[in-house]
């Protein structure tokens, strides 16, 4: 296709030297020429910030920023604040790109007049390229462009939902007319960053095909052991959904209190895995969250309901559920 607007990629560096060549690269081979590369440099210790600054110096569409460390949502931000494209794209540094990928995005975003696609993605092992892992986030379902909350009650309702942001294309007048930022300072901000897209978005649209690489890394944010920091993220994250929520909608519909339920459950989750003295640390802070729940009647779910009055509470009513339940529907 023709080549249309200005894409902003926004790409945050944090020690990816191992990586980084392969994701940039991934962007200058794009079929799609109309593009500039914003790498973030949030801080590294190793040799990205001079792999960045040979970029810079070889090429004219691509900027660097470098900065003291911050953090993932501030890095990005960053990045946001400097982007001229017509539509954004924050890409993660150690994964990376199919060739054709913006050719295909623009085509989608512009035909179906959306605010943004979410497209496929597969992923693999660090040093191989075993695509054969449970990590792939392709998923099941086609979807033909509706407003957000219904995209995702679907989403959700065929277990198709992923709030990873390297999976979307932006335009950047609707992120900047919603005025979505990253909140700063936590895990899991694509969580928060996800949901109110789709909140906030009147058409969006799927790209069935997987044209992202991400990289499963052991050790890595995502899959290392969870910690104090992670239970807190995760909190902080469900106490802005709530409070983003309540201050956009009068009255909150079924789609919006299963994802707030859904995020609930993951607060109970990290703590569950979190280290025994690490529990001692959060506990008070979990019983909050737990009376907060409670409070907003569990946002109608039942089952979360069960699971702030313990795990025994919880099991028992699954099995009722599954068993005694399924007669009376």
């Amino acid at each position: 296709m023709e080549n249309k607007g200005l894409i902003s990629v926004i790409i945050p560096v944090y020690n990816v030297e191992k990586y980084l060549k392969e994701c940039v690269d991934s962007v200058l081979c794009q079929t799609y020429k109309n593009y500039e590369i914003i790498l973030v440099d949030d801080g590294s210790t190793d040799s990205s910030p001079q792999i960045c600054d040979e970029y810079a110096s070889k090429y004219e569409c691509v900027s660097v920023i470098h900065k003291e460390n911050s953090g993932l949502s501030h890095t990005r931000n960053k990045g946001l604040s400097v982007a001229q494209g017509e539509y954004v794209y924050f890409l993660d540094s150690d994964d990376y790109i199919d060739s054709n990928a913006f050719t295909m995005l623009v085509e989608s975003i512009e035909n179906e007049n959306a605010d943004f696609v979410f497209f496929d993605s597969r992923s693999f092992e660090d040093d191989s390229r075993n695509f054969n892992i449970p990590q792939n986030y392709i998923r099941k379902e086609r979807y033909s462009t509706t407003n957000g909350i219904e995209m995702l009650k679907q989403l959700c309702e065929n277990k198709d939902f992923h709030s990873a942001v390297p999976l979307f294309f932006f335009k950047s007048n609707f992120i900047r007319k919603e005025k979505l930022t990253f909140f700063e300072g936590v895990f899991y901000e694509d969580v928060l960053f996800a949901y109110q897209s789709y909140c906030k978005a009147k058409n969006v649209t799927h790209v069935n095909s997987a044209i992202y690489f991400r990289r499963y890394r052991a050790n890595s944010i995502m899959t290392s052991n969870k910690t104090v920091q992670h239970f807190k993220s995760i909190v902080a994250v469900l106490n802005e959904l709530v409070l983003f929520s309540s201050a956009s909608f009068s009255v909150l519909n079924g789609v919006q209190k299963a994802y707030i339920s859904r995020v609930a459950f993951n607060v109970f989750n990290i703590y569950d895995g979190l280290s025994r003295d690490d529990k001692i640390i959060c506990k008070k802070q979990m019983l909050e969250v737990k009376n907060k729940i409670l409070k907003d009647n569990a946002y109608d779910n039942n089952t979360l309901k069960m699971r702030c009055y313990g795990k025994a509470f919880w099991f028992i009513y699954k099995v009722y559920e599954k068993t005694v339940g399924r007669l009376f529907i």
